[in-house]
């Protein structure tokens, strides 16, 4: 599902295959709870996602919204080429991607 790996600017949450609701849940539940009780910044690894669905995408955006609301940053690596065309199509590139 993902992996969290600590840093002391940065949390990175390694994701994994998250295709069902529940694990997009769970995924937001400790992002939001990292949020609120964090300073660092976020990075999400996408190294192990072949696709990004809408549901995820969405999540995304709100863990980016949150974050930029408290000064922080997100920021999306390793991300491969279907992830980037699906953030393109979106009309998202600039706001993900920044």
């Amino acid at each position: 599902m993902f992996e969290i790996i600590d840093s002391e600017n940065d949390k990175t949450f390694k994701l994994h295959k998250t295709s069902d609701s529940f694990q997009i849940n769970l995924l937001e539940e400790k992002i939001n709870d990292f949020i609120k009780n964090d300073e660092r910044d976020l990075v999400l690894d996408l190294t192990g996602l072949d696709l990004l669905d809408s549901s995820s995408l969405a999540a995304f955006i709100r863990f980016k919204r949150k974050l930029k609301a408290t000064g922080r940053t997100m920021k999306l690596i390793n991300y491969n080429e279907s992830i980037l065309r699906v953030i393109e199509l979106s009309g998202l590139e600039d706001f993900l991607l920044d």
